[in-house]
């Protein structure tokens, strides 16, 4: 498959006044004179998001960092399908990526991790004088961080495996499809079935810059939860702008065990809705 894309397209216009001499000072005024004291307008981040959207839509901005000429062939995880969809849509769906038993384990032992008290509240843990605006009830999962190296996955060899899969398999095929940097995050959460939702929010602001190595390129979560029905609640809701031409859609993923969803991080606005039955999944986040 061959992505073409247009690398110039969207280049910034370049800055006025190169010289700093020709650039105003804050200091320059005469007493006497009028003076009005700059207002800064405070905004949340999903209304700076939209500022950022209005602009350029951010998955024309996101195509740029897929490679070109790829060689679907050579997947291991995804098909030419799931690269067509992740280019043109921003997100796609894997299903039956990990085996039931290890489902199974890892559910068992997450429950049991949230049940003695060794999984954080995932909310309200910022520092409210540094991130004032940031929602302290804005989800109500809990969750532990299990990248390679943590000490949970000596206690899980099936969590292991997991992650295993997701750093290497999946991450050896995104990192065809997409310029990554190599850097990557883990974390399990687990949702009571007291209808805990994660609310809309956006994983990393939008960038076509390969050189970026601090906003999130593609996000990843397997579910693991068994014998998921209508009414258990739990889905991913996955607000799909496109290109800004055709109004949003919601497109609700049932959170079914095994499945795999894949979407860009800096264009997917996306939710949690609220769950009523135990809901686990791992998500990793691609740089």
């Amino acid at each position: 498959m061959k992505y073409a894309t247009s690398k110039d397209s969207n280049k910034l216009p370049a800055f006025p006044g190169d010289d700093i001499e020709s650039l105003p000072s804050d200091y320059e005024y005469n007493e006497g004179d009028d003076y009005q004291e700059e207002e800064i307008e405070e905004i949340s981040e999903m209304d700076l998001l939209q500022q950022l959207d209005a602009s350029i839509p951010p998955l024309l901005l996101a195509q740029e960092l897929f490679n070109e000429n790829v060689d679907s062939k050579s997947f291991k995880v995804l098909s030419a399908d799931n690269g067509n969809e992740l280019f043109h849509n921003g997100f796609t769906v894997l299903e039956n990526v990990i085996d039931p038993s290890i489902i199974q384990t890892v559910r068992e032992w997450s429950i049991h991790m949230f049940k003695t008290g060794q999984m954080d509240k995932a909310s309200g843990r910022h520092d409210e004088e540094e991130d004032p605006f940031r929602e302290g009830n804005a989800r109500g999962d809990y969750t532990i961080w299990v990248s390679p190296g943590s000490k949970f996955l000596e206690q899980s060899q099936a969590l292991n495996d997991c992650v295993d899969w997701f750093s290497k398999q999946l991450h050896d095929d995104l990192a065809k499809l997409v310029h990554l940097h190599g850097d990557a995050e883990y974390q399990l959460a687990y949702y009571p079935p007291d209808s805990s939702h994660y609310e809309r929010h956006r994983d990393s602001f939008p960038t076509n810059d390969r050189e970026d190595r601090d906003q999130r390129r593609i996000t990843a979560i397997v579910y693991f939860n068994p014998e998921w029905t209508q009414g258990d609640g739990g889905e991913l809701r996955i607000f799909d702008k496109g290109m800004g031409d055709d109004g949003e859609k919601q497109i609700d993923i049932a959170p079914k065990a095994g499945r795999c969803v894949l979407f860009l991080s800096g264009v997917i606005d996306h939710a949690v809705l609220p769950s009523f039955k135990e809901r686990i999944a791992l998500t990793s986040w691609y740089r």
